[in-house]
């Protein structure tokens, strides 16, 4: 074998090792109540994912890897997603141990290629959110004018099924397929509102499974709502319009040096061979970016405070 397919097979070796015993510790620690009582959860999650968000039984960081893997929309298992991860983890730090072989570099792509499918899920999250916040204001008018013309619920998720199309009429047929296989209707759109979490669709889900307990005028509440989700998203993009100024010299600021170190790297290359060499260079190096991180997460929590 050669140099590289050691490296490469001692790097891989270290992964699984360190996996393996990160995975014992967090059993022990993280999830100590998860006994022999629950294999059969264990089991039926592996059918139905989006019953493992709400499992108090498991740790908050398991959950929240799965609510994220769910409401991303992707046709992946967080399982899957999990193994996605780590597959970038070990693809990047291998490459970086097979070419640089210095282990700051190797422990920084590792953690590289194992956050951007993160980010991957993290930017579709928002994409769909966003999404499902514009479609809600003619779902709920769609939903009025069906009830209020005496159709009944079942029947309005079905016209919105089949006629709202985008995110909410893919999410309003399934619940459409579940209730004509005979499931629950609570359980039903207890269940959308798991995959999507936006908090007028929670309201909204709220507000069917109530009303088909204790009755009432529906399409008046459903036309109220739609009204109030419309000023909602009309206001939010207004803020979104009055600190465009703001989110674009911060973006400004964040761009300007790693493009001016990109810059200097490859065309005066000399300059910042030092950087690397010397242990002092290297801790510079590792300092500034810490320090650009943090003043970018510092602004945009100012922007989201604002907003």
């Amino acid at each position: 074998m050669t140099v590289e397919q050691l490296t490469w097979l001692a790097f891989a070796s270290g992964v699984l090792v360190t996996g393996a015993v990160g995975l014992v510790v967090r059993g022990i620690v993280v999830s100590p109540g998860a006994g022999a009582g629950t294999l059969s959860g264990r089991k039926l999650r592996r059918i139905v994912p989006t019953a493992s968000v709400n499992d108090r039984s498991r740790s908050a960081i398991d959950r929240a890897f799965d609510a994220l893997v769910i409401e991303s929309g992707t046709q992946i298992v967080p399982a899957s997603a999990f193994l996605l991860c780590t597959a970038g983890a070990i693809l990047a730090g291998g490459g970086a141990l097979v070419f640089g072989q210095q282990p700051g570099i190797v422990v920084c792509s590792s953690l590289t290629g194992f956050v951007l499918p993160v980010a991957w899920l993290a930017i579709r999250r928002a994409q769909r959110i966003k999404a499902v916040q514009t479609e809600l204001p003619q779902v709920l008018e769609m939903l009025a004018r069906a009830t209020r013309a005496g159709q009944s619920v079942e029947q309005g998720i079905d016209l919105v099924a089949n006629e709202a199309g985008g995110i909410l009429g893919e999410e309003f047929g399934h619940c459409a397929k579940q209730l004509s296989m005979g499931r629950a209707f609570d359980k039903v759109i207890m269940s959308m509102a798991t995959r999507v979490r936006v908090l007028d669709l929670r309201i909204l889900t709220t507000t069917l499974v109530v009303q088909r307990q204790a009755g009432g005028h529906l399409s008046d509440t459903l036309e109220r709502m739609a009204a109030v989700v419309r000023d909602r998203l009309v206001a939010r993009r207004q803020i979104r319009a009055a600190t465009s100024a703001g989110r674009a010299s911060t973006l400004v600021t964040a761009v300007i040096a790693p493009v001016a170190y990109l810059a200097v790297f490859i065309f005066h290359r000399s300059h910042l061979q030092i950087m690397f060499d010397d242990p002092l260079g290297r801790s510079l190096l590792l300092t500034a970016l810490i320090l650009e991180l943090v003043g970018l997460a510092w602004v945009f929590s100012l922007l989201r405070s604002e907003s």
